[in-house]
């Protein structure tokens, strides 16, 4: 257990900490509000003849979904479910009381899964030019990442490189829902180049919905929300990181740091140890790694901490927490989906465990360091 504070030095509330960062926030953007920034060829091959607002639903075509989910994001937690203004994310941070957000998307969530490569980076790159000229405002504190298109990794290294002296891009998005070959494979590895010469960490976001077509077989027979929303986050993550680890990818790539959001944190540890087992078994089966998994995990990978499995369960929360390392998690909110956290949701049970410094660094920290703002 790690020394405690003394009785004034205790953090009690999000008050009591100096500067507090949401690590995974989402703007709420609609088609309709990036459509005008998509270049030719493909602003003319989906309206060529037409007016932008006879036929929005032709661009939704291009960004599959399991069909599972009703079309609110929001569960009654708030009334503010569409997050596309600078004014509606200050909102947002008002609510859940927070200094900095990093902002990331919702629609663009599935870009992965868009089967036009060419247009996928086409909708990257028109979603960061409008999020950038409306939203990401570093007076605020409203930060967020390039958003690209793993489908193109040529293309996403040019618009890494496009974005990287933007003063409130912190970060490379990809979108890794449904993304196939998996994320280690030397595909993606002009994306990891062009973002550690930039100095971005690189952060994944899966979603719900996307593996239907890809791994794991057994999502392809998945119907309802909840038995796709259970395992799809964490089993994507884990398949991803994996192939990362077993490739050499944190080896090759030794100066990149990695973010892994929205998927809870009970998964991680075992995945940890799994590895290690593995390797202590099979060490023949990835040479390029000169030491155990878990430690590149412990160097170069960072965990946002929704959804909060252990809210009501302080003991089990501590457990998990202490297993992962409080200095590679960061405190998300999810703001506003259906799920999001409260800011104090995690506070609550971690403040009789950790200490002022372990908490402000979950809570802010941490988040400063690797996203650099």
């Amino acid at each position: 257990m790690a020394k405690s504070d003394s009785a004034q030095d205790r953090i009690r509330s999000i008050d009591d900490i100096q500067t507090t960062v949401d690590g995974d926030f989402h703007i709420t953007e609609r088609q309709e509000d990036f459509i005008e920034y998509i270049d030719d060829p493909y602003h003319s091959m989906m309206f060529d003849g037409r007016k932008m607002s006879d036929n929005l639903s032709y661009l939704s075509s291009f960004y599959p979904s399991a069909g599972l989910f009703a079309t609110g994001v929001v569960s009654g937690k708030i009334d503010n479910p569409t997050v596309n203004s600078k004014e509606t994310v200050e909102k947002g941070m008002e609510v859940l009381n927070v200094d900095r957000v990093h902002a990331d998307p919702t629609q663009n969530l599935y870009l992965g899964i868009v089967h036009h490569d060419d247009l996928a980076a086409a909708l990257a790159n028109a979603y960061n030019s409008w999020v950038i000229e409306n939203i990401y405002d570093k007076d605020i504190g409203i930060y967020g990442p390039a958003v690209v298109a793993p489908q193109r990794p040529d293309k996403a290294a040019e618009e890494i490189d496009d974005r990287k002296n933007e003063d409130e891009i912190v970060s490379v998005f990809i979108p890794s829902g449904g993304t196939h070959p998996p994320l280690g494979n030397e595909k993606y590895w002009p994306i990891y180049e062009a973002a550690e010469d930039a100095g971005l960490p690189v952060v994944f976001h899966n979603a719900s919905g996307t593996q239907i077509g890809n791994f794991p077989l057994q999502f392809q027979g998945t119907n309802r929300y909840f038995s796709n929303h259970v395992p799809t986050h964490a089993m994507t993550h884990m398949m991803h990181i994996t192939d990362m680890i077993t490739r050499g990818v944190p080896v090759k790539f030794n100066e990149l740091d990695f973010v892994v959001q929205e998927a809870g944190l009970g998964w991680i540890p075992y995945l940890m140890q799994r590895m290690d087992n593995e390797y202590a078994e099979k060490r023949e089966d990835v040479p390029m790694l000169e030491q155990p998994p878990s430690e590149y995990i412990n160097d170069q990978f960072y965990f946002t901490s929704q959804p909060i499995e252990g809210a009501k369960d302080p003991d089990y929360l501590n457990s998990i927490v202490r297993l992962l390392g409080p200095d590679n998690l960061m405190f998300s909110s999810d703001y506003p989906h259906l799920d999001f956290d409260h800011s104090d949701e995690l506070l609550r049970g971690l403040r009789s465990q950790f200490t002022s410094e372990e908490i402000s660094n979950i809570y802010g920290g941490t988040a400063i360091k690797v996203f650099d703002f």
